[in-house]
């Protein structure tokens, strides 16, 4: 298998996770598409530095991560529609039985960086060590993020709960 191949494969392989680490730091899918698309574009370009072929996922990750809060930071200063028109916001937003205890919507309510944290733990079932590696964070830092996590999430879904 030549290099180029086993990078096409290692990439279809992480999809999943890139997608749903991307969709949780931009919060739609054309941005996570564009995070995704860059972060594959940047990571064959620097194939090279990668030391370990066994730790391509969480170095591809890492690379997602980066490239996700770098859009969200270079789109700062733009307003979403739903901040201007607050109707379009509400018949989107409109809970259906099925969505309001969906476990997903809780954690996409989540600010950042309990959403990336929690995706990344429980939807890609990396260790907390890994986490830290991805985001750059220390150990404890992680740890201390998914726990606040979790206490937002049981609240959340308390309070779904409690309206049924």
């Amino acid at each position: 298998m030549t290099e180029k191949e086993e990078f096409c494969e290692n990439i279809r392989n992480c999809e999943g996770s890139m997608y749903f680490l991307a969709r949780s730091i931009v919060r739609n899918d054309a941005d996570a598409a564009e995070v995704i698309s860059e972060s594959v574009y940047r990571a064959y370009k620097s194939l090279s530095s990668l030391k370990s072929r066994e730790s391509f996922k969480a170095w591809i990750l890492r690379i997602v991560h980066n490239t996700a809060v770098e859009l969200v930071r270079k789109n700062a200063k733009i307003i979403p529609m739903e901040e201007i028109s607050p109707s379009a916001a509400a018949e989107d937003t409109a809970p259906t039985a099925d969505s309001r205890l969906s476990v997903r919507k809780a954690v996409e309510s989540l600010r950042q960086p309990y959403r990336t944290v929690v995706t990344l733990f429980y939807y890609d079932n990396l260790s907390v060590s890994e986490i830290a590696k991805i985001t750059g964070s220390s150990l404890a830092s992680v740890k201390k993020q998914l726990s606040r996590a979790r206490e937002m999430l049981r609240e959340s879904l308390k309070e779904d709960f409690a309206h049924e």
